[in-house]
């Protein structure tokens, strides 16, 4: 899939994308574009459709490299693992209210630095080192949100981390492991 093929709406977000990844992201610029793409809810229905009450992810524009987007869901209450991406994230809700984990990391276990809840027209960036989190839904916090995922390239072309999080402890993920969908 090329860019050139893409539905319209997902080609100006991509192509709007040039102006802010270069070597160091303007992880600001991305997160308003992707908040502007957000509000074209009629477009992105047929999305949310795909995995309408369901846990999973859905692939809007998932090139073999580089930057790629998708939407995400979890049930109410599930919130995901701790993980890492090891790449750039930008996220908005479409819909509902998303709750953003931020954790640091501290010998072999993490600790929560920060929790945020965002609503659509609100987004979120991480760039590694600083990319240890959760994301998902907390029982009565607003609606569980289908959320858009903006990466800089598949994570799973690189090793990257998994946390427990009654326990802290970290597990490595090897290449090609996408690591657990939510929090045991």
């Amino acid at each position: 899939m090329t860019l050139a093929t893409l539905d319209a709406p997902v080609r100006v977000l991509f192509e709007q994308l040039d102006q802010y990844n270069g070597p160091v992201p303007d992880m600001d610029g991305i997160g308003r574009i992707l908040v502007e793409f957000a509000e074209d809810t009629e477009y992105l229905q047929h999305h949310i459709d795909r995995i309408r009450d369901k846990s999973g992810a859905a692939p809007i524009h998932c090139p073999e490299r580089g930057p790629r987007l998708q939407i995400v869901h979890r049930l109410t209450g599930q919130m995901g693992a701790i993980h890492s991406h090891k790449v750039w994230i930008a996220a908005t809700p479409v819909e509902g209210t998303e709750t953003h984990r931020l954790y640091g990391v501290r010998g072999s276990g993490v600790t929560l630095k920060e929790e945020t809840h965002i609503a659509p027209g609100q987004f979120v960036t991480l760039t590694p080192p600083n990319d240890v989190h959760a994301h998902g839904h907390v029982q009565g916090i607003g609606d569980a949100a289908y959320c858009l995922i903006f990466a800089g390239d598949d994570q799973r072309r690189f090793e990257r981390e998994e946390y427990d999080a009654k326990t802290g402890a970290m597990r490595t993920l090897p290449v090609g492991d996408g690591g657990a969908w939510v929090a045991s």
